[in-house]
Order: C-alpha cells, then sequence, then structure tokens
C-alpha cells in the first residue's frame, strides 16, 4: 500500500498534521526533565509546582484574544510569530541560571500555544465528514509519534551533554513547525448550509450553549485531575524509584506509544469513530489505571506498562475535542476551541500546584488523587455518551 506524505488527509489536513507533529516534537524534546530543569536551577518541591502552575496565568490572556486576533490579522503570520516566541522561550531555558529566570520561559511558551485553537477550528472546518478520525490522526497519531522520537533523542543528547540540551533540540523542531505553517493556507471555508449569522460570534453565546458549556466543564476537570497525578512522575521515578533522568526521559516514548496505538484504534475502529466520548472515557479509563501502576510498582517492565497508559491523557483530550467539533456550531467553533485550550492548558498548570502540596506530605500522594479522580471523569464520561445516545437531537442543538 503506497503512503503518501499527506496520510491519506489531502494537501490542507496533511500539513496541519505535519505542524503538529512538530509541535508535540518540541514537547516531547524537554517535557520529561522540564521539572527536574526546575528543580536543578534550585528551586524547591514546592516552587517547582508554582513554576509549572504560572502558565495558567497567562495562557486565558493570550488564547482568550485568538478568535479576535485571527479575524483581523493574517493567519499563518501570526501563527508563526507565536511559534517564534516558543524558540525564544526554550533558548532562555537552555542558558538559565536560576529557576526564576524560567518564568520567563513560561510566558513565551503560552504565548506560542495560540497556535492550538486556531488549528483545530481549521481541522474542524476541513473534515466535515470524519471529525474524529482527523482529530484521531492529527492530535493522536502523528503527535504521538513525534512524541516516541523526541524523548529517545533527548536521552541520548541528554546522557551527552546534559539536560540543556534537551531545549536544543527543541528548538530546532519548532523552526521545522515555523516552516510548515508558511506553507499552509487559512483562507476561509465556507459555511455549511443551515448556519445561523444573525447571532454574534461571542464567548457570552458559546457559554449560553448547555451541550458546549458541559464539554467544558468536564474537560477541565478530567485534564485537572490527571494532571494531578501526572506532573510530578519524573522526580517520583528519580527520587523514589532511583531512576536516572535519561532514562526517564526515554521512557517518556511509552506514553507517546500509548497514544499513539488509541489513535490508530479509534482510526479504525467505526464505533469509537462515531462516538468519541465513548472512546474518551476507555482512554481517560486506561491513565487512571497507569497511575495505579505508577504507585504500585518499582520494576521496570511494569513502569513501562505504566508510561504506555499514561498516553491515554492525550488521547482522552483529542476525542473531547473531536466532540466539540460535532457540538459546536461554526460560528461559535474558535471560541469553543479557545475555551478548551485555555481550560485544558490552565488545568495542566494549576495540577503541579496541588500535586507539589500533596507530594510534600507523601510522594505517592497525587498519583493516588490523580488515579482516583480519574476513574470518575472516565465514569462521568461513560454516561454523558449513553445520555447523549438517548437524547442526540437535544445534545446536538445549536443553541
Amino acid at each position: 500500500m503506497r503512503v503518501s506524505w499527506h496520510v491519506g488527509l489531502g494537501r490542507d489536513l496533511g500539513l496541519a498534521f505535519w505542524a503538529m507533529t512538530f509541535f508535540e516534537a518540541t514537547f516531547g524534546a524537554y517535557t520529561s526533565i522540564w521539572a527536574l530543569w526546575i528543580e536543578d536551577r534550585g528551586a524547591p518541591i514546592a516552587l517547582v509546582g508554582l513554576v509549572l502552575g504560572s502558565a495558567g496565568f497567562v495562557r486565558p490572556l493570550v488564547i482568550g484574544p485568538s478568535s479576535w486576533l485571527t479575524e483581523r490579522f493574517d493567519r499563518r503570520r501570526l501563527l508563526m510569530a507565536s511559534r517564534g516566541l516558543g524558540v525564544l522561550g526554550l533558548l532562555v531555558a537552555a542558558f538559565a541560571g536560576s529557576w526564576q529566570i524560567l518564568f520567563v520561559t513560561v510566558v513565551l511558551n503560552a504565548m506560542s500555544e495560540l497556535v492550538f485553537p486556531v488549528l483545530q477550528t481549521y481541522v474542524a472546518e476541513r473534515s466535515r465528514e470524519n471529525r474524529a478520525h482527523a482529530f484521531s490522526m492529527i492530535i493522536n497519531v502523528g503527535p504521538s509519534c513525534a512524541l516516541m522520537i523526541t524523548p529517545l533523542v533527548s536521552g541520548l543528547l541528554i546522557a551527552q551533554w546534559g539536560m540543556k540540551s534537551a531545549f536544543f533540540l527543541g528548538s530546532v523542531t519548532s523552526l521545522a513547525s515555523i516552516a510548515i505553517l508558511s506553507r499552509m493556507d487559512f483562507s476561509e471555508i465556507p459555511e455549511e448550509d443551515g448556519i445561523d449569522l444573525t447571532s454574534p460570534a461571542t464567548y457570552a453565546a458559546t457559554f449560553r450553549n448547555k451541550s458546549i458549556r458541559s464539554v467544558f466543564v468536564l474537560h477541565g476537570a478530567t485534564i485537572l485531575s490527571l494532571a494531578i497525578g501526572v506532573t510530578l512522575i519524573p522526580i517520583f521515578l528519580k527520587e523514589v524509584r532511583g531512576l536516572d533522568p535519561a532514562l526517564i526521559s526515554s521512557l517518556g516514548a511509552g506514553a507517546a506509544f500509548g497514544t499513539a496505538l488509541f489513535g490508530l484504534w479509534v482510526s479504525r475502529s467505526s464505533k469509537l469513530s462515531a462516538f468519541p466520548m465513548f472512546a474518551a472515557s476507555i482512554a481517560c479509563g486506561a491513565i487512571s489505571l497507569g497511575l495505579v501502576t505508577f504507585a504500585l510498582s518499582d520494576t521496570l517492565p511494569w513502569i513501562v506498562v505504566a508510561f504506555i497508559l499514561r498516553g491515554g491523557m492525550f488521547a482522552t483530550w483529542a476525542m473531547i475535542l473531536a466532540r466539540m467539533g460535532e457540538l459546536a456550531p461554526a460560528r461559535l467553533r474558535s471560541r469553543a476551541f479557545a475555551v478548551v485550550e485555555i481550560l485544558g492548558g490552565s488545568a495542566m498548570s494549576f495540577g503541579p500546584i496541588i500535586a507539589s502540596q500533596l507530594y510534600g506530605i507523601r510522594p505517592v500522594l497525587p498519583i493516588v488523587a490523580g488515579a482516583t479522580l480519574g476513574a470518575l471523569m472516565a465514569t462521568r464520561m461513560l454516561w454523558m455518551h449513553r445520555r447523549s445516545r438517548a437524547c442526540e437531537p437535544v445534545i446536538a442543538s445549536p443553541d
């Protein structure tokens, strides 16, 4: 079977696939040692969570106006400039002499995340026939393949030249993503038939939509719960399990492998593609099981399994995005995705603050808390899936 560069998605979505892949390659280059780097720069454990969580205060200020900005400025240039700030942030981190300077990296990285709601809207606009498949490939499969490779490369570089080399690798992959953005066509796609153009497209209108609002609440609560469990795993493995930072970075590829497997499963399963909330419940349950494994096992094979199950976190996020693409009317879609990104990103930022406090009580406590809360969220997703099947016309109504 012939494999094309756009992996069967077509030119527009194919470029989005590769752009998102290199975005996550950047993330994978340094995320496994980010908490360790903050600690290495002199921050005590309680302040590690503060640095990690500070992005939550910046992200709404950046992503909130994203719809307004993209309606008034050239989207391609705006996104390229945004990613350029991310490159600068990584270089600041590499040369930082103290943990306080890393707040600059946090701010610049948060500004670079403007690309995510814009690309999510882009994918939803261009994938009307099978959004779950497109989101699974672009949000799960491509990025996960990158996250399998870059942690391994990063681990080799760290073993040779130290942790700062991970940030140089991230800078290179981010520059590659900018090159791909420069090739993308961001021209408007004609609206679907039946779209109400008389009502204003505002955040207030987005929150008034009950179906969208319920997904907002679920998404924020889910990512916060899982972030509490996963954020300090590298420090837990180093301090409690005695693993080397280079090995921890390499093991991070297991999470990407798990996300990729789930994405391929969704792409090939008509049931999971048709019901993204059902798929999200499975992925969320998987990461909860992975967190239990981290808490209970100190043997390397089981830790590898736990990392694979940890891949359920981003798989959950992608399926919630796919569901939002189904629910949100076209006129509200960009703002709905912006809110999802703000809530998810802020939850990823605030989770470490809570986790660091729990870690100070007992290192395993944030992992147990994340596993418990994640299981509750998976149950809630399953309930929402069953309810949507029972009354789909009501759930899918625009406003």
